[in-house]
C-alpha cells in the first residue's frame, strides 16, 4: 500500500503500513501516522501489538511525535485509550479463556509511551497537559505513572494492562 493511500484514513491502515512508515518518520509520514491513531485508536494498536515488528514502530512514532513538538497530541491519544475503565475492564470469552483486550491495547500503547518518555523526559510536561494528567511525582517512574488508569481496574484486567505494558516497553 502506497504511503498516499492512507492520507484521507477513512479506514483503519494496516500494521504493516504503519510499522513500514514508522521506519524512517518525516513529519508528513508523522502526520499520517497520528491521523491514523486518531481514526482508530483500539485498532491501530491492537494490531501493532499482534505484529512482530509493532513494538518497534509504537517506539519509534511515540518518539517521533515527542521530538516533533506533538506531546500534547501524543497524550490526547493516549487519554483516549484510557479514558473508559469499563471498557478496559470488559472481558471478551475466547478459545475457553477470559481475556481483557482493551485493557491488553491500552497497556501496550502506554508501553510504546513510556519507553519514548523516560528516553525524552523534557517532554513530560507537555504530554501531561494533553493527557489531563498531573506531571509524576518526583518518586514516581514514567511507567509507574502512566499506569495509573490501571489502578482502579479489576485485578484480572490490571494484570493484563501490565503485562501488555511491560511488552510495549521493551
Amino acid at each position: 500500500m502506497a504511503f498516499q493511500s492512507f492520507q484521507a484514513l477513512a479506514t483503519p491502515i494496516a500494521p504493516e503500513t504503519f510499522i513500514a512508515a514508522a521506519t524512517q518518520i518525516d513529519a508528513a509520514k508523522l502526520s499520517a501516522l497520528a491521523l491514523a491513531v486518531e481514526a482508530d485508536p483500539r485498532g491501530v494498536v491492537n494490531r501493532l501489538q499482534g505484529d512482530v515488528g509493532g513494538r518497534g514502530a509504537l517506539q519509534r512514532y511515540a518518539a517521533a511525535m515527542l521530538q516533533q513538538g506533538q506531546a500534547q497530541r501524543l497524550g490526547r491519544q493516549w487519554a483516549v485509550l484510557v479514558a473508559d475503565k469499563a471498557v478496559l475492564a470488559a472481558p471478551e470469552t475466547k478459545d475457553g479463556s477470559i481475556w481483557f483486550p482493551r485493557a491488553k491495547d491500552a497497556g501496550f500503547f502506554t508501553g510504546g509511551i513510556a519507553a519514548a518518555l523516560s528516553r525524552d523526559s523534557g517532554a513530560v510536561s507537555a504530554f501531561a497537559r494533553g493527557a489531563g494528567l498531573p506531571e509524576p511525582a518526583k518518586v514516581q517512574s514514567i511507567p509507574e505513572w502512566l499506569s495509573q488508569p490501571a489502578a482502579l481496574l479489576p485485578r484480572p484486567a490490571r494484570s493484563a494492562f501490565d503485562r501488555a505494558q511491560r511488552a510495549g516497553a521493551v
